[in-house]
């Protein structure tokens, strides 16, 4: 099954000065964008990798995330709280339900302007098609939280029920209409053996170990629908990238209307003006190693410089 892509956007920018001039007219009912961005192929859609159906690591989330920690430990020795561990894990490359975004509308559009390759799976795309993508999220208000709100802490923790149990917990939430209506809903649902446990329970259990004095009073739509996380800056990436985050509860879309969505604009970079953008970038201070600050990624950029440089008669650089 082939799987869906989306329309290239139809406003298309050239160059950094291009973006920029675009960007400060980026504005929905008077409102800036919330954050950015960047794909280097403009027909993904956006959403965490951990959705994306790639094998069966969304079942296997919660065995996924006792792995990582258990090979690493000390890692993970200062995070408090399941959203914490969460963006740890997000930067070392496990699939996780946190999508990236950023503050910084420069760094989506390096993001935007990596180069895209086709594999053997997207052949059915015809070539010439990598092209990228910026997209600007205008997120109201309601849908903002800090990295220690309630609701991203039962959010994050679905992340530690298996996958049996996060099927049971929408389907639930899906049919419910307020957190009486759902303690309820999940209880029939235990006792009527279509569930081995109640699941809301299961999940307040985790919520729990971190908020001991959390309040069992989850609204369901609360689960079902994104939010955007202001988190903590103290990973040296996210602090690089101006970075943060789009979490998500259910991988099913329960945003029913175009007034619950979360408004966006996007503007398409080709793929023939992608080096000359990444050269201006660079120019502005922004590129690899200052993105990715660990010490292998510098080493790559200031080889890559040196190797692009060339000698002179005598030899010399």
């Amino acid at each position: 099954m082939a799987m869906p892509y989306r329309k290239k956007p139809e406003e298309q920018i050239k160059s950094v000065t291009e973006f920029v001039e675009y960007v400060n007219t980026w504005e929905h009912k008077g409102k800036y964008p919330t954050a950015f961005r960047g794909q280097a192929f403009y027909g993904w859609i956006a959403k965490p990798k951990l959705f994306r159906g790639e094998g069966r690591i969304y079942e296997n989330e919660y065995r996924a995330i006792r792995d990582i920690v258990s090979i690493h430990p000390s890692e993970f020795e200062t995070d408090k709280t399941m959203f914490d561990r969460l963006v740890r894990m997000q930067h070392f490359g496990l699939p996780t339900r946190l999508m990236d975004v950023t503050l910084n509308p420069l760094v989506a559009l390096w993001f935007a302007t990596e180069d895209y390759y086709f594999n053997e799976s997207s052949r059915i795309i015809a070539e010439g098609l990598k092209g990228g993508t910026v997209t600007a999220y205008y997120v109201p208000e309601s849908r903002q939280r800090y990295y220690d709100s309630d609701r991203v802490s039962c959010m994050s923790n679905v992340a530690n029920l298996s996958g049996s149990s996060k099927d049971t917990l929408f389907k639930l939430a899906g049919e419910s209409s307020s957190y009486e209506q759902f303690i309820e809903k999940s209880e029939e649902a235990k006792s009527s053996n279509e569930c081995k446990k109640d699941v809301l329970d299961e999940l307040y259990f985790h919520v729990g170990m971190e908020k001991p004095h959390f309040r069992k009073l989850l609204k369901p739509e609360d689960i079902l629908k994104p939010v955007y996380v202001k988190p903590k800056l103290s990973n040296k990436r996210i602090i690089a990238q101006s970075g943060a985050f789009m979490l998500y509860g259910s991988k099913a879309n329960f945003v029913k209307s175009t007034e619950e969505a979360i408004p966006a604009r996007r503007v398409y970079i080709s793929p023939e003006h992608k080096p000359r953008i990444r050269t201006e970038l660079e120019r502005l201070g922004v590129y690899e190693s200052i993105l990715f600050p660990e010490i292998e990624k510098a080493a790559k950029f200031i080889a890559r410089n040196y190797m692009a440089m060339e000698e002179d008669d005598d030899g010399l650089i």
